[in-house]
């Protein structure tokens, strides 16, 4: 293994034996491996990868795909069933400090009995004590029993220890995700210290901002596989893709298309380079078959995060099935509730269309939009209907209810991507309370009392 490589997995697997019952785990082994009672379940497979010096690594996938597995293997805590990993230096993990907590046991206390159990010396934690305890923000709690504590609470503290204890690889597994922003900020800011100082830090988080925001190399896992390993921009899209069960379908002829000559198009037109887009596959396609989509920046880069009032576009192409009138594409915003925060369609934009596209025509839609919302996750979808050229032509004196039976729905697709809006940290005309930021203005009259 290289000087630079701290951690090396060749061909890892892991295998459990289930069982119906306690009882057959008790016949298989009184028959000394004669019978076999129980069905085997692989959490790993084969994984293999390297992790260089200094690397900020993440590792993402569903739940169940083998993410706990790995760190446990990684740390100790399980042996693995074939392969074999070659780590350097000192390892610290939540799951250690997480163990090794005693409930009757102080924050400080527990502070310092796990360095000790952890093999630091007497004495060297004590020193730290000042800085773990104030980046805890525990307050008085820091020094009453930790079956006081709640969960958060104790995340916070493990993460402040092993924040000012001396490590080469530090392992996170969802303790970024605890407390409020300002307290991962801090977090945030301390693991850039660490990086600074050449730590490695492996990252396991369900929190994909996280991960693209910060690692510059993921590993992509399902059902005990790695399926992808490289940019972490790459692996978020390869996790959606699974999460819409798209990752082994997309078709090579969508692909292919996608280099072909253009439709025409103003020069003003918003499309973003062929690299920028994520393939996808929707075999239940009726009229109208959506083929790729990206959500990017101003600069036309790929991006899932932004800011409260930031500009973002949203792009996507449709490849004709079928023959139809007026091409009418329509972005959707949902938010984590089902609440569909933002829905408009081109036509309410005046935009140029043709009175007809062909089968195998493809239709491009590009919509920028402030993302004048309430911080959070949402969800991307995207849709394409069509209306006679005629009724397109008096769309703007058609009553909504008549707009609405003279369309026909082409194809809908309700969760396509997934994007970030993060607060402004300090307050400015974008900072708004509720779900969006409705403009206006807004006056204030005061009225001297005759007293």
């Amino acid at each position: 293994m290289s000087d630079d490589i701290i951690l090396q997995v060749n061909n890892l697997s892991k295998c459990f034996k289930i069982y119906p019952n306690p009882w057959h785990r008790a016949r298989e082994w009184l028959s000394l491996g004669n019978n076999t009672y129980h069905q085997p379940f692989w959490s790993l497979k084969d994984v293999s990868f390297t992790v260089h010096k200094g690397a900020f690594f993440g590792i993402i996938g569903e739940n169940g795909a083998g993410k706990s597995t790995l760190l446990k293997i990684i740390t100790g805590v399980l042996k693995p069933t074939s392969g074999n990993y070659q780590l350097k230096g000192k390892v610290l993990s939540l799951l250690e400090l997480g163990t090794d907590f005693n409930p009757e046991l102080s924050g400080r206390g527990n502070a310092i009995y796990s360095a000790e159990l952890l093999g630091f010396p007497e004495g060297y934690v004590q020193e730290r004590i000042k800085e773990i305890e104030d980046f805890s923000e525990l307050g008085d709690f820091f020094d009453r029993p930790m079956k006081l504590y709640s969960s958060g609470m104790k995340t916070r503290l493990a993460f402040s220890l092993f924040a000012f204890l001396e490590c080469d690889v530090l392992i996170l597994d969802e303790v970024l995700a605890v407390g409020d922003i300002f307290f991962q900020q801090k977090c945030y800011a301390r693991l850039e210290e660490l990086i600074a100082k050449q730590i490695t830090i492996i990252l396991v988080t369900h929190q994909l901002a996280s991960v693209q925001q910060y690692c510059k190399e993921v590993i992509v896992l399902h059902r005990g596989e790695k399926i992808f390993q490289g940019e972490s921009m790459k692996g978020i899209i390869k996790f959606h893709q699974l999460k819409m069960g798209l990752a082994n379908n997309v078709s090579p002829t969508v692909l292919q298309e996608k280099v072909e000559v253009p439709l025409e198009m103003p020069d003003d037109f918003f499309w973003p380079a062929d690299e920028v887009f994520i393939p996808v596959s929707f075999p239940q396609a009726n009229y109208a078959q959506l083929i790729s989509y990206t959500i990017c920046n101003v600069k036309g880069e790929g991006c899932v995060n932004f800011l409260q009032g930031e500009q973002a576009y949203f792009c996507c192409e449709f490849q004709l099935k079928e023959t139809i009138g007026v091409p009418i594409a329509v972005v959707m915003i949902t938010n984590k509730f089902n609440v569909v925060i933002h829905s408009k369609s081109s036509c309410l934009q005046k935009v140029s269309v043709p009175q007809q596209v062909h089968h195998g025509d493809r239709v491009r839609f590009c919509r920028s939009i402030n993302l004048s919302i309430a911080p959070g996750e949402y969800v991307l979808g995207f849709a394409l209907v069509t209306m006679h050229a005629d009724d397109y032509a008096c769309i703007d004196e058609l009553p909504q209810a008549e707009f609405n039976s003279r369309i026909q729905i082409c194809d809908v697709y309700e969760k396509v991507g997934v994007f970030y809006v993060a607060p402004h940290y300090t307050f400015n005309h974008h900072s708004h309370f509720g779900l969006c930021n409705l403009p206006g203005d807004g006056q204030i009259q005061v009225i001297k009392s005759s007293k």
